[in-house]
């Protein structure tokens, strides 16, 4: 119906929106990540400068330094595995599909008039073959799918609770060096 094609398609379109908007928010964290580290070397050099002041609690830099470095590192890899898992799902998907052609191409080969019915039983083989070699490939791409979406999930919960961690840290630091 004309309902049904009309949310596909919005659906459709808000996938889109929302993989872009992914995108662009780990993107954005690898940045803010990294201008973060920036902005407190920069800090600490100020800190360094001033007469007669010493500097408190230099482990909790150095344990925000390593945290926003890790949440860079996993908001720079999220775009990949989500590409390789979207890559190898669509794959999956595709063999899954390839598999069930080749099978019903070898059951239909018996309903079909040919000229030479001695010609049936090869290709009947040949699409049996076929199917089970796609049904393989659909198995090989099933797994690297679960390791990339497991890899894709880790790596977000990761980003998302690095980050937070990361500025707690170095506000904390730069509070108790005022």
């Amino acid at each position: 119906t004309a309902n049904t094609k009309l949310a596909r398609e919005k659906f459709e379109t808000e996938i889109t929106e929302n993989r872009k908007a992914s995108e662009r928010f780990y993107t954005s964290l690898a940045l803010f990540s990294s201008g973060t580290i920036t902005l407190s070397i920069t800090y600490l050099g100020y800190l360094k400068n001033v007469p007669n002041k010493a500097i408190k609690h230099p482990h909790v830099l150095i344990a925000s330094w390593l945290v926003l470095l890790v949440c860079l590192f996993t908001s720079l890899f999220w775009t990949l595995f989500n590409t390789r898992y979207l890559h190898f799902a669509r794959f999956r998907d595709y063999m899954e599909n390839l598999a069930n052609q080749k099978k019903i191409q070898a059951e239909e080969l018996d309903h079909l008039v040919v000229v030479n019915p001695q010609d049936k039983q090869p290709a009947k083989e040949r699409f049996a073959q076929e199917a089970e070699l796609r049904g393989k490939d659909k198995q090989w791409g099933k797994k690297r799918e679960s390791v990339y979406f497991w890899l894709l999930t880790w790596d977000a919960r990761v980003a998302h609770i690095t980050f937070p961690i990361g500025i707690a840290l170095l506000t904390f630091f730069a509070i108790t060096n005022m």
